[in-house]
C-alpha cells in the first residue's frame, strides 16, 4: 500500500514538474512575442523618421537643379578607371568617403569638359510631387505616428483617416514614375557624375524609389503587428491593426493602378497633372478620331474596343495590347483625350440605351460651341446602368470645372 502511494506521489510530482516546465516555456514564448511587438512598433516609428530624413535629403540635393542650369564636369577615361577602383562612381558611396570634397579635388580629376544635364523642366518632372510627400510625412504622418505607437486605436485611426491623402499623393507620384525613369536613364552619366561631384551616398534613382517602397513597408509592419497580437491573444488589438492594414492595401491597389496607367505608350499628356483618377473601364467607341487624326474604325462605323480613363481634368481613350511580361496587366496605348472643360455629353442616342456621345467644344467670342471639324465620339457601355455612371461622373467634373472657372474669373475681375 505504501509503495503504491509512493508511486502515485512520484507520478504526481513528475506531472507537476512537466506542467511547470510547459508554463515556463509558454511564459518565455509570450515574453518573446511581447518583445517582438515592442520592436515592431519601434521599428515602424524609426523607419518613418528615417524616411522623412531621406525625403529631406533628396529634396535638398536635387530640387536646386530645378532652379538652375544643369552642367557637370566629365571625367577622362584614366580618371574614370581610378574612380571605379575606389568604388566611388555609381550608386553608392562608402561611409568612409569624404562627403565634403568637390572643388580642387574634383577639378584635378576632371577633363575640363562640361556635360549638359537635363533641363529645369525635366528635373521637376523627374522629382514629381516628392516635396509635397516630404512635407506631408514631416508635418502629418510622423507626428501622428509618434502618438499612435502608444495606442493601437490611434494607429488604426491614423491609417484610416489618411487613406484618401495617401492614395492621392502616392498615386500622383507613381503615375509619374515611368516618365521619371526615362529622364534618369537618358541622363544617367550626368547623375552619376553629379553624385560623385557632390559626395552623395546614393544616386537619384536609388533615392526616388523610396516613396514607391513606403506603402509596402507599412503593409509589412501592420501585417506583422496584427499577427503578433493574435498570437498573444490580444484579439481586439489584432483587429485594429488589421483595419489599418486594410486601408494601406486599398491605397496600394490604387497606386499600383496609377503606376500601370503611367506606363501608357505615346501619351502626350502629363498624366500626373490631370488630377485624381475617378473612373476606368472598358467600352466600345466609334465616330471619333484617334491619334494622328485616324478614325477609330477605318472605313466603317463599327465600334472598336477602348479603355476609358477619367481624371478630374480629362477623359483619356486608349487601346490595350497584350503584355507578355505581365499577362494580367495589358499595355495601354494612347489614342485620344478630351479636356473636360471643352466637352458636352449627350446621354440619349436614338433608342440605344447603352450609348452616350461626347461633343468637343471650341471657344468663340460669344462662348463655347461645338467644334465643326471634330466628329462626334460615341461610347457604348456594357449596360444602361454603366452608361449612367459614366455620364454622371463626367458631367459632375464638367460642372466643377465650370464652377471653379467662374469663381476664378470673379476673383480676377475684383483684384
Amino acid at each position: 500500500m505504501a509503495e503504491i502511494v509512493d508511486q502515485l506521489s512520484a507520478g504526481l510530482k513528475i506531472e507537476s514538474d512537466e506542467e511547470m516546465e510547459e508554463k515556463e516555456e509558454d511564459s518565455f514564448a509570450r515574453e518573446m512575442q511581447v518583445t517582438k511587438l515592442s520592436q515592431l512598433l519601434s521599428e515602424l516609428l524609426e523607419t518613418e523618421r528615417k524616411y522623412v530624413q531621406d525625403l529631406e535629403q533628396v529634396c535638398e540635393d536635387y530640387l536646386t537643379l530645378s532652379k538652375e542650369h544643369c552642367t557637370c564636369n566629365s571625367l577622362d577615361r584614366k580618371t574614370l578607371k581610378k574612380v571605379r577602383r575606389r568604388g566611388l562612381h555609381v550608386q553608392s558611396l562608402p561611409d568612409s568617403a569624404d562627403k565634403n570634397f568637390s572643388a580642387e579635388m574634383f577639378e584635378s580629376m576632371a577633363s575640363g569638359l562640361d556635360m549638359v544635364g537635363p533641363s529645369r523642366i525635366e528635373i521637376r518632372q523627374m522629382l514629381g510631387n516628392i516635396e509635397d510627400i516630404k512635407d506631408y510625412h514631416k508635418r502629418v504622418m510622423l507626428p501622428r505616428m509618434e502618438e499612435a505607437v502608444k495606442d493601437v486605436t490611434l494607429m488604426r485611426a491614423l491609417f484610416q483617416s489618411e487613406h484618401s491623402r495617401l492614395s492621392r499623393k502616392y498615386g500622383r507620384y507613381c503615375i509619374n514614375n515611368t516618365k521619371s525613369s526615362i529622364i534618369i536613364d537618358e541622363n544617367i552619366k550626368y547623375f552619376s557624375l553629379y553624385q560623385f561631384n557632390n559626395g552623395h551616398k546614393l544616386r537619384v534613382d536609388a533615392m526616388l524609389i523610396k516613396p514607391i517602397q513606403r506603402l509596402t513597408r507599412y503593409h509589412m509592419f501592420l501585417s506583422s503587428l496584427s499577427k503578433t497580437c493574435q498570437d498573444l491573444g490580444l484579439l481586439e488589438d489584432s483587429t485594429e491593426f488589421s483595419l489599418a492594414l486594410s486601408s494601406i492595401l486599398s491605397a496600394a491597389r490604387h497606386t499600383n493602378t496609377m503606376m500601370w496607367i503611367g506606363k501608357m505608350e505615346n501619351c502626350p499628356l502629363d498624366l500626373s497633372g490631370q488630377g485624381q483618377l475617378l473612373k476606368q473601364g472598358n467600352a466600345l467607341v466609334s465616330g471619333g478620331k484617334g491619334r494622328n487624326g485616324k478614325r477609330w474604325s477605318i472605313g466603317s462605323q463599327l465600334p472598336s474596343s477602348c479603355f476609358l480613363i477619367l481624371f478630374q481634368q480629362s477623359l483619356v481613350l486608349c487601346r490595350t495590347t497584350e503584355n507578355m511580361a505581365e499577362p494580367d496587366s495589358p499595355s495601354l496605348v494612347y489614342s485620344k483625350h478630351f479636356c473636360l472643360n471643352q466637352v458636352r455629353v449627350r446621354d440619349v442616342v436614338a433608342e440605344d440605351l447603352n450609348t452616350f456621345e461626347i461633343h468637343k467644344l471650341e471657344r468663340t467670342a460669344v462662348g463655347m460651341k461645338k467644334a465643326e471639324d471634330e466628329p462626334v465620339t460615341r461610347i457604348e457601355c456594357g449596360s444602361e446602368e454603366e452608361k449612367i455612371e459614366w455620364v454622371s461622373a463626367i458631367n459632375d467634373e464638367v460642372k466643377d470645372l465650370k464652377f471653379f472657372a467662374k469663381r476664378l474669373s470673379r476673383e480676377f475681375s475684383f483684384s
